[in-house]
C-alpha cells in the first residue's frame, strides 16, 4: 500500500516538505480546488467512523480546505487515525507526490497534508480534524 511518493512525517519534517512544495509551485484554485473540496466531503461521509463532516476552504495557502468532522460513539483515536490516513492514501491524495502528518490526542485526531498533481504544477494543504465531542456550543470548530 505504501508508494515511494508517500511521506508521513513528524511535525518539524513535515513543515520543511510543506514550505519547500509551496514555494516550488502554485495553490490549487478554481473548479480544481473545488472538485477537491467536494471529494473531500464526499469521502469522510462515507466513513462509518465518522458521525457529521463540515468542510470548507479557507483561502489560505497554509491550509486550502479545512475539514471538522465528528468521530462515531465506540470509535477510538487509534482507529479514526488509521482510517483518516486510508481515506487520505486511497481516495483523495494526487499521485504525483503527498507528504502528511497524524497527531492525535485527548480531544481527537488531525491529519494535515500536502499534495501535488505533477511537478511544476499546482498543490494542495488541507487539514482534518475530527473530534471526541461536539463543542458546547453545538457547532463546528477550525
Amino acid at each position: 500500500m505504501w508508494r515511494r511518493d508517500t511521506v508521513l512525517v513528524e511535525p518539524p519534517e513535515f513543515a520543511a516538505v510543506k514550505q519547500r512544495v509551496m514555494g516550488e509551485s502554485s495553490p490549487s484554485d478554481g473548479h480544481d480546488l473545488d472538485g477537491m473540496s467536494m471529494d473531500f466531503d464526499g469521502y469522510l461521509w462515507h466513513s462509518r467512523l465518522i458521525t457529521e463532516v463540515a468542510v470548507r476552504l479557507t483561502g489560505d495557502t497554509d491550509n486550502l480546505i479545512m475539514a471538522t468532522c465528528w468521530i462515531a460513539p465506540g470509535c477510538s483515536t487509534v482507529e479514526i487515525a488509521a482510517e483518516l490516513e486510508r481515506i487520505w492514501l486511497q481516495d483523495l491524495r494526487y499521485q504525483y507526490f503527498e507528504a502528511h502528518m497524524i497527531t492525535s490526542g485527548e480531544r481527537g485526531v488531525r491529519l494535515d497534508v500536502v499534495t501535488q498533481i505533477a511537478p511544476d504544477d499546482f498543490y494542495v494543504t488541507a487539514a482534518v480534524v475530527v473530534e471526541t465531542a461536539r463543542p458546547a456550543t453545538g457547532g463546528a470548530t477550525g
